[in-house]
């Protein structure tokens, strides 16, 4: 005869450390993982809050991949912080820099000086063909700021030698404004230009520029 306290059927395996507070594994009195091949009964819910032992809740994904633009936090807050440091002394030097940006900095200084040099020769024509009715206003304008343009690419050129992410910003915008100025009878960065400013956005060179702008001083 069975007694009111004994149930009929088969008898369900209680998880480990059921009903109890949880003790961090290799203590006293933690409980036991279950052993190789356990295998949880069909049906069986476990309860609230429930969490087996030796499991850690793994973080989500995090999704990489996405490109998400942000403005330069360096952006320059005076003339000083603009004009390079130590001057042009150091327009040549390019020790430390990784590969991809040392050649992205040596075709910026041969875009400046072709522009430079091509600058000159169309501002002296210009003002031949002015002086004769030939010229035209617009055109010498648009070489003036040709000229102005190349010193500013030099100079930014300087400045992202020195790891400034707001000089890479401004000499991808030089490419847009020589597009520009194109239409205009000027002149601009030119093909050179735009290879320069694939080097300097490439992986290696963003690299670099992101691991001078944490380190302290940059």
């Amino acid at each position: 005869m069975s007694t009111p306290n004994e149930q009929s059927g088969p008898s369900q395996p209680v998880p480990p450390g059921y009903g109890s507070t949880p003790i961090p594994p290799n203590q006293p009195g933690a409980p036991t993982p279950p052993p190789p091949g356990y295998q949880t009964p069909p049906g069986y819910q476990p309860p609230p809050g429930y969490q087996q032992p030796g499991y850690q809740q793994q973080p989500p994904p995090q999704q990489t991949g996405d490109f998400k633009f942000e403005m330069p936090k360096d952006m320059p807050k005076s003339m000083n912080d603009v004009m390079p440091v130590g001057g042009f002394a150091g327009l040549f030097k390019m020790n430390g820099l990784p590969q991809m940006l040392k050649v992205s900095y040596i075709l910026w200084l041969v875009t400046a000086g072709l522009g430079l040099l091509v600058g000159v020769i169309s501002f002296l024509g210009s003002l031949v063909f002015l002086g004769s009715g030939f010229g035209s206003v617009r055109g010498l304008i648009a070489t003036l700021i040709s000229l102005a343009l190349m010193v500013a690419v030099v100079i930014c050129a300087m400045k992202l030698k020195e790891g400034m992410q707001w000089a890479r910003l401004a000499l991808s915008a030089s490419v847009i404004v020589s597009f520009i100025l194109l239409f205009l009878g000027g002149g601009g960065v030119g093909l050179l230009g735009v290879v320069a400013a694939v080097f300097m956005w490439l992986p290696e060179s963003t690299a670099w520029l992101n691991s001078r702008s944490r380190t302290p001083g940059y």
